[in-house]
């Protein structure tokens, strides 16, 4: 359109589809998200929501977030997310939504011999060799998770937890035995696909992040998983994430 002065500038693209992602992942939300977020991050055809919701109480179910409350404090769990892009951008919506404080919990390929199947990790950083967080920084920006809250999910576990470096990808079918050898190498820990990218883009956007993963199966040794200890060690990191975000949740108020 033009007011007869020339054609009217366009909005900025970037602008414009931050609208568009926040309508895939909240139209269906009023106002802004809680500022204490949880993102699952798993496969979502696997993703059980019940998971969450038995052990906190439900005040409202969103499309994409369920807000609830544990211990007088409230906070969202957003729906369970793939991979580094979608990772990304439910975090950057998330901001723009006022949140201000993540916890990602999701699985790792365990590589250190410390680490065993159904063993938690909480990654310090993580080395960035997804392309998503190439696109949103330079190369050698850092991955690294917050401070505080690292060591408010290691409080919160009461128990045995590994911290460490995660090396995270999203081509994963490029995972080698040559990429597990430069890992133990450098005594990276873990392989991951979302932890860079949610560090990332949540520090960008001035939001504390970290993540509590779950050693799956143990790349390093070429152990397979054992169901049974990854069931209770997905139990645990579920517990140890609810409790992290319940303090945090109770300091904000």
């Amino acid at each position: 359109m033009s007011d007869g002065r020339g054609p009217t500038p366009a909005r900025d693209w970037g602008t414009t589809f931050g609208g568009i992602a926040d309508g895939w992942l909240f139209s269906d939300v009023e106002g802004p998200l809680p500022p204490v977020l949880v993102l699952p991050l798993e496969n979502p055809d696997l993703y059980d929501p019940a998971v969450w919701e038995k052990k906190a109480e439900v005040v409202r179910r969103h499309r994409s977030v369920t807000v609830m409350r544990r211990g007088g404090a409230t906070f969202g769990v957003l729906t369970a997310k793939l991979g580094a892009p979608a990772a990304a951008m439910a975090v950057q919506a998330a901001a723009a939504r006022g949140a201000h404080t993540l916890v990602g919990v999701g699985y790792c390929g365990a590589i250190a011999d410390t680490l065993g199947c159904g063993d938690l990790l909480v990654p310090t950083g993580a080395v960035a060799a997804d392309g998503t967080s190439a696109a949103y920084c330079p190369e050698r920006y850092p991955a690294v998770a917050d401070h505080a809250l690292v060591g408010l999910l290691k409080e919160a576990a009461g128990g045995p937890v590994h911290d460490g470096l995660v090396h995270s990808l999203d081509a994963v079918f490029t995972q080698d035995s040559a990429l597990v050898d430069r890992c133990r190498a450098t005594r990276v820990d873990a392989l991951d696909m979302e932890t860079s990218a949610v560090l990332t883009v949540a520090r960008i956007h001035g939001v504390r992040a970290a993540t509590v993963l779950v050693a799956s199966d143990h790349a390093g040794l070429g152990l397979p998983t054992d169901g049974t200890l990854l069931g209770a060690g997905t139990r645990r990191a579920v517990d140890v994430a609810l409790e992290a975000v319940t303090r945090r949740a109770a300091e904000l108020g």
